[in-house]
């Protein structure tokens, strides 16, 4: 497992920043012991977008601070890490429309960057990964 790649999705960038959130305690659990095992953290620059919309817009957090903070944190972020050549041609042909509404074409790119790249680990809480083969990064820690 050490040096392995895990794509990063939204909610564990809004659980790592937003210190109200649910989920901060373990996104920063799962950071450290990413960390830890020098695992590398890709973050697709649409997942940004996607996090920082959620944290400026979404009714329950209303944080356009840890929006703009995480968008300077990114500014220099490099998409180039990984191959992301026909991922938009990937992502039309994965979705489905009558998915269930959890399901956005964000989650559809995220899923597409794992599997163009190879990347078998999500740092995400979403059971649409698992359902997709993906093994959620949680699941790689330790058993107490």
């Amino acid at each position: 497992m050490s040096g392995s790649n895990v794509v990063v999705d939204a909610d564990a960038l809004i659980g790592l920043l937003n210190e109200t959130d649910g989920l901060h305690a373990r996104c920063l659990q799962i950071s450290t012991f990413l960390q830890e095992q020098h695992m590398t953290s890709l973050i697709p620059y649409p997942i940004i977008l996607e996090a920082a919309t959620a944290l400026a817009k979404d009714k329950t957090i209303r944080r356009p601070d840890l929006a703009h903070l995480l968008l300077k944190k990114y500014a220099a972020i490099d998409d180039h890490q990984w191959e992301t050549v026909n991922l938009p041609s990937i992502v039309a042909q994965w979705y489905d429309p009558k998915t269930s509404k959890k399901n956005t074409p964000f989650d559809y790119y995220v899923l597409a960057c794992a599997k163009k790249n190879n990347i078998t680990t999500v740092f995400s809480f979403d059971a649409f990964y698992k359902k997709n083969g993906l093994t959620l990064a949680e699941e790689l820690l330790p058993t107490k």
